[in-house]
Parts: structure tokens; C-alpha cells; sequence
């Protein structure tokens, strides 16, 4: 889940910078336009980026348990 949300990161700011003409990281007004704009919203208003920490804390719990339990339960059947 987390790497969806790196991987989406990472495109919306490749995606951005294309509009940086001259590379210096920085955008002059030639550069700016309603596509960089666009994009430049993307990248500043990722809602998923920012909560993926709280959102993904209790699908990782959730993991995390179900991975002990079937541990649990291997072992279990190896001592058996």
C-alpha cells in the first residue's frame, strides 16, 4: 500500500517538473501555465500521501496478527 502511494508521489512530481524548462527547481513566469498549476496542486494536495500513516496502521495491525496467528499455528503442527 505504502509503495502505491511512493510510486504515485513520484510520478505526480516527475509530472511537475516537465514543466520546469530550465531545471533550476524553481518556476519563472514563461513556465507557469493552468497545466503547471494542475500539477503543481497535485503535488501540494496529496490528502493520501499525508494520512497514509494513520491510514495504514491498522491495516498493517491487522497483518501483523494474522501473520502471528498462522506462526502460531505452523509451529504448533511441527511440534505435534
Amino acid at each position: 500500500m505504502n509503495s502505491i502511494i511512493a510510486f504515485k508521489n513520484y510520478q505526480n512530481k516527475k509530472e511537475l517538473s516537465a514543466f520546469d524548462l530550465n531545471q533550476d527547481g524553481l518556476f519563472s513566469s514563461n513556465e507557469i501555465s493552468a497545466e503547471q498549476k494542475a500539477a503543481m496542486d497535485k503535488v501540494s494536495n496529496d490528502t493520501a500521501r499525508n494520512l497514509a500513516h494513520f491510514t495504514l496502521i491498522p491495516f498493517a495491525i491487522v497483518l501483523g496478527y494474522g501473520a502471528y496467528k498462522l506462526k502460531k499455528k505452523i509451529d504448533m503442527n511441527l511440534v505435534a
